[in-house]
């Protein structure tokens, strides 16, 4: 369809946007997602938002799509380890940032959540390994979606879409349209993906669809407003530069 390179992070919330996009994104980590893009690898897709922040003389933010929560979120959460101290797995930025900020806690970065879980009191484990816990009944202390609606009350913001500063136009509307149309075809019968989300990570497709009710994808005024408290919570300067709905 494009010739244009689309990242897409490889957690099951960004599922329903790719779909049936007709796309064939690059399947990143949140790590990975914004080298990709800084390295010229890919010119525009999903990047945390604190990478977006960081980097904003760089890219663009298009105010159409994000992937973010209004409440309890699933797939991000504390587990109750068997040790004590707090660790988090090494690809989470937002949830790590927002659990620091909130419960005012030092976080130790891990790469295997299952060990951690017997070295630590809590293990913030996020994406789908989170959601395999949560579907093995695994216990937990935190739901950060959950902490971040009590205590903030505002949407919390994990990944926004973006646009390097050289982007074609019609390429990225070529591109818009065709997340659209995925997230509208998955919005009028959800089921699909639902079963090729669960069946595609191992977890039951109840879980799946209380997820996909807990994430949120369309940006609006009170998202923008989720966006500014946030990173004014997480301490990081808001450069941004947002394009216009249509790019």
């Amino acid at each position: 369809m494009t010739t244009m390179s689309v990242i897409r992070l490889k957690y099951a919330h960004s599922d329903p946007l790719f779909h049936y996009s007709g796309l064939n994104p690059i399947w990143a980590s949140n790590n990975e997602s914004i080298r990709l893009i800084l390295e010229g690898k890919a010119s525009i897709g999903f990047v945390p938002l604190t990478y977006a922040a960081l980097n904003c003389d760089a890219l663009y933010v298009i105010p159409k799509f994000a992937i973010y929560s209004d409440g309890p979120v699933i797939s991000a959460r504390l587990f109750k380890g068997l040790g004590t101290g707090y660790a988090a797995v090494s690809d989470t930025s937002v949830n790590a940032l927002a659990v620091r900020r909130l419960l005012n806690i030092e976080i130790k970065v891990i790469d295997d959540p299952y060990t951690a879980l017997r070295n630590f009191g809590a293990v913030l484990v996020i994406g789908d390994d989170a959601l395999k816990m949560v579907d093995a009944g695994y216990p937990y202390i935190i739901d950060v979606g959950e902490l971040w609606k009590e205590r903030v009350g505002l949407p919390l913001v994990y990944a926004v879409m973006v646009v390097t500063r050289n982007y074609n136009y019609h390429e990225l509307n070529t591109v818009i349209s065709a997340i659209e149309k995925s997230l509208e075809l998955f919005e009028r019968d959800p089921e699909p993906v639902i079963q090729y989300t669960a069946s595609r990570i191992g977890v039951s497709r109840e879980l799946i669809r209380q997820y996909f009710g807990a994430i949120r994808y369309r940006v609006d005024d009170r998202v923008i407003l989720g966006i500014n408290e946030e990173l004014r919570i997480f301490g990081i300067g808001n450069c941004l530069r947002f394009l216009g709905n249509k790019a």
